[in-house]
């Protein structure tokens, strides 16, 4: 399958939050697969996937419309996109996180070989360590006990319900 789009939106900067990765593939059929991952550059790496195929055009320029309501999508190169997402798996591996279970089958619209020497360009953690923000369906205490047992305590930053402590 052929790469048709790779497309991120990058609310890293703004809020120290997430990237959200989109991948679409032009299928043999004409029709369209894509993969969408929700990426944790701060912390847990890839956190959420979405993944679908037999989508006519149609119905992936109306996903590409209601996912512009939200942010905006900026197209990017393969390559760059599977840096983002390998890199994102590889930092939460460093400090004890693996990818959610749905990435098995997400990862199949992906191609490592495209994965290059600019993954060192991509920051990960904030300001050189791990910085978790704990979302509304996070274990927070598990994840908080995972970075004191893997970096140790005063290596992260972390937020919970609305507060910010230094480890």
């Amino acid at each position: 399958m052929l790469i048709e789009k790779c497309l991120i939106a990058d609310l890293y900067y703004q809020n120290h939050g997430l990237t959200i990765c989109l991948i679409i593939r032009k299928q043999p059929s004409g029709y369209f697969s894509f993969a969408n991952f929700m990426v944790d550059r701060g912390c847990l790496g890839v956190k959420e996937t979405i993944v679908n195929c037999n989508f006519p055009q149609h119905e992936i320029d109306d996903m590409l419309k209601l996912f512009s309501t939200y942010d905006e999508l900026k197209e990017v190169s393969p390559v760059y996109f599977h840096n983002m997402i390998y890199g994102a798996l590889d930092y939460a591996a460093e400090i004890g996180f693996q990818p959610c279970k749905d990435f098995a089958l997400a990862q199949y619209l992906l191609n490592p070989e495209l994965v290059d020497d600019g993954i060192d360009d991509i920051e990960f953690g904030w300001e050189g360590k791990p910085f978790y923000i704990q979302g509304p369906n996070d274990d927070g205490k598990k994840i908080l006990k995972t970075l004191t047992a893997k970096v140790g305590e005063g290596n992260f930053n972390f937020i919970t319900e609305g507060n910010m402590f230094n480890e």
